[in-house]
């Protein structure tokens, strides 16, 4: 039921529409026409204009009354450099010119979605009540699905498309993530007249970092400090110093302890020097955790057997609109796309995945 060549269209015109975080506009256009002609009610939400973005979530229900209601979603920004992409198709794998991304995060998703929803027009399948959401800003703090309201459609069961890896792999665990920026404020000197009556942030930020938990915590936790930025000139004392810092962890506990701790050395080492710190960082989003044998994952582990694919549950270390959702009580899975390389200028998918996922899907809606 699947046509492979269809689908391979699909991905390649979605993934040739630039459409960086919040600027989703185009690729928003595209999918507003094309659900549209598949029969869909379609609707923009206002998480454009909440977001300061200039595209909201595309969402499309296909109505069945009395029926499960499922929730099929991807996002449609990328990551850059994605203002012009070439696809390359070779040996049956699909990837750039090398001067871009690929964009299969997640232009591979709404492919076997768009996929999904034409083999049940085609077909006359019968099939539950689909509620389709395509969306913005994911890639900058699942902006969209935050600003989704996706308690009014009485979803029963999501399936977010959005992970790397081969079709198959079922993610039911992932972090909570906390993100934002621990200022060190010291105070300006100049360099070579008067360096003792400064205090160089970078000093009293290098102490502390020596202090804090960094990299693999265990199993469960990372943290990482990804940008550090300031100074004004080489013969000015470092007046402040930021430092983009990230925590994840699998258990909101651990989470709580490692951040307390990170805080309070940044404190203790900021008093020593005559310092202060000023802090933004966050929980972003909460984590989840399913059980294998949650009926959400039964479900997707049964339409894998019916087409010959093996499954598996496993954790992931990244978070995802399947976290948001999980957390306004939609139980959702995150399925492996097939897309490999991600972020990267070697970005690749595999034409076979995209037409594997494509067929989990009708399965999953098949029952």
């Amino acid at each position: 039921m699947i046509k492979e060549t269809r689908l391979v269209e699909n991905f390649l015109d979605m993934v040739k529409i630039s459409s960086p975080s919040k600027n989703e506009r185009a690729m928003g256009d595209y999918l507003i026409k094309l659900l549209e002609e598949l029969g869909l009610e379609v609707k923009e939400d206002n998480a454009g204009e909440v977001n300061g973005g200039n595209c909201g979530n595309i969402i499309g229900v296909l109505k069945s009354p009395g029926k499960k209601k499922l929730l099929f979603s991807a996002h449609m920004d990328t990551v850059v450099p994605c203002e012009k992409v070439t696809p390359i198709v070779e040996n049956g794998v699909i990837k750039s010119d090398g001067t871009s991304i690929l964009g299969g995060d997640d232009k591979g998703g709404i492919a076997a979605i768009i996929e999904m929803l034409r083999v049940i027009k085609e077909n006359n399948l019968d099939h539950p009540e689909i509620i389709v959401v395509f969306s913005m800003a994911e890639e900058i703090g699942l902006l969209g699905s935050k600003a989704f309201d996706i308690e009014s459609y009485g979803v029963d069961f999501g399936f977010i498309l959005d992970s790397s890896g081969k079709p198959g792999k079922i993610i039911t665990k992932a972090p909570s993530a906390a993100r934002g920026i621990i200022t060190i404020v010291g105070k300006p000197a100049h360099a070579g007249i008067s360096p003792e009556s400064g205090i160089n942030a970078l000093t009293v930020a290098a102490h502390a970092i020596t202090k804090i938990k960094l990299g693999r915590i265990d199993s469960e936790t990372t943290s990482n400090i990804g940008v550090v930025k300031g100074g004004q000139a080489t013969n000015i004392v470092m007046p402040s110093v930021e430092l983009d810092y990230e925590a994840r962890s699998l258990s909101n506990e651990k989470l709580e302890v490692l951040l307390k701790e990170t805080f309070d050395i940044f404190e203790d080492v900021c008093k020593e020097f005559g310092a202060k710190m000023e802090n933004t960082v966050k929980v972003e989003y909460p984590g989840f955790a399913l059980e294998d044998n949650a009926e959400v994952v039964e479900i997707v582990k049964a339409a894998c057997q019916k087409v010959g694919i093996e499954s598996e549950t496993v954790s992931s270390g990244g978070g995802s609109d399947t976290n948001i959702y999980n957390n306004k009580g939609v139980p959702s899975v995150n399925l492996a796309v097939g897309m490999s390389k991600v972020h990267t200028l070697e970005e690749y998918i595999e034409i076979k995945d995209l037409v594997d996922l494509s067929k989990i899907l009708v399965e999953i809606i098949k029952g």
